[in-house]
């Protein structure tokens, strides 16, 4: 029996080193050289907003979608899906939050309300005099710190130097003076701060998802609604609504966050590639949206749609009437004493 049991370990052994043999026979090369390392599994990543095809935000989303597979080698694939295809933005947040591989943009009136509540002051209205003053804050070391914060909560910011354009409102019927806006129903994005602005301008304001703006006000439920206007005119809102009226009481800059717990899956490589390919994309996004602004406003008129531009004098009553805004507990709870003023000092 022990000989017999010799003889069949033997034979098993002989077996085992034979097929390892032709295993390692057939991984190599027709050239001869060492085995062939597995194709890198492609991340693929979900790039959802709420802007139509065509837009500067959708343009220029299409050109990091490129930089990306070209920067990768074709190992990390942008999807885009605009149009709201993947939900509202507050829907989209809460799939972040759940670890989702998803991206989307936002800006800082969202952004508060996971963990930094600072950043509101951001979209906030009369901040910001020009566009430099914006991008001067987002590279002081205040935003460094709110990001932080951020991560902390489950976000983090992926590209920030987009510029998602200078807000205005746009009605049913016109806005010609600081009291025409007297209980106008107004459509607003669900924050605080942004709700609170319009009430002290004297509007109704009402939270609701822009996709549902277009019905709303054909069917007389709001009055009118504030955007950029590459947003209002590339949701077509000029076939129910014709005034817009240049209040220009935000320039906005918007960020793409995703999920920081997702984030921390990628390499080193795959987030430097994201991160600079977002933003060179975002240049192109600025572009788009300076130039294409007047171009915008011709089309609109050629729509009938008529733009009311404020005297200085009425414009200055809209921006005396949110001062409150920034003393609101309600909306200044977590912000330290005089954010605005040291926002302002940042900026000079």
């Amino acid at each position: 029996m022990n000989m017999k049991r010799a003889v069949a370990s033997f034979l098993t052994l002989a077996m085992t080193l034979s097929l390892a043999a032709c295993g390692s026979s057939s991984e190599q090369s027709a050239s001869g050289g060492e085995a062939a390392k597995p194709a890198a599994e492609k991340i693929v990543i979900q790039v959802a907003h709420e802007n139509n095809p065509g837009e500067p935000v959708f343009v220029a989303g299409e050109e990091w979608q490129r930089l990306v597979a070209e920067k990768s080698g074709g190992t990390m694939e942008i999807e885009l899906f605009p149009s709201s295809q993947l939900g509202s933005k507050t829907d989209l947040i809460d799939q972040i939050i759940m670890g989702e591989p998803i991206i989307t943009i936002c800006d800082g009136s969202f952004l508060a309300e996971y963990g930094a509540p600072e950043m509101a002051i951001v979209s906030a209205p009369y901040v910001f005099e020009s566009w430099d003053q914006c991008w001067k804050l987002l590279d002081s070391d205040w935003w460094q710190e709110e990001s932080a914060l951020l991560e902390e909560n489950g976000i983090h910011i992926v590209t920030a130097n987009w510029m998602f354009g200078e807000r205005n409102i746009m009605t049913t019927k016109p806005v010609r003076t600081f009291e025409d806006m007297k209980g106008m129903i107004l459509r607003t994005p669900n924050t605080p701060s942004y709700m609170k602005a319009f009430e002290l301008m004297g509007a109704a304001p009402t939270a609701m998802a822009i996709g549902d703006c277009y019905t709303a006000m054909q069917q007389g439920t709001i009055e009118g609604l504030e955007n950029t206007f590459t947003t209002l005119y590339g949701l077509a809102f000029h076939e129910v609504a014709k005034y817009v009226t240049l209040t220009k009481h935000v320039k906005m800059p918007s960020q793409w966050i995703c999920s920081q717990t997702w984030w921390d899956t990628l390499t080193a490589d795959q987030q430097t590639i994201l991160m600079e390919a977002g933003d060179e994309a975002g240049l192109m996004n600025n572009d788009l949206q300076m130039n294409g602004t007047e171009d915008i406003m011709s089309k609109l008129e050629e729509t009938g749609v008529e733009i009311i531009d404020l005297s200085d004098t009425e414009r200055a009553k809209f921006a005396a009437s949110v001062a409150p805004l920034y003393e609101d507990p309600t909306i200044t709870a977590g912000w330290r004493h005089d954010l605005l003023g040291y926002i302002q000092n940042l900026t000079k």
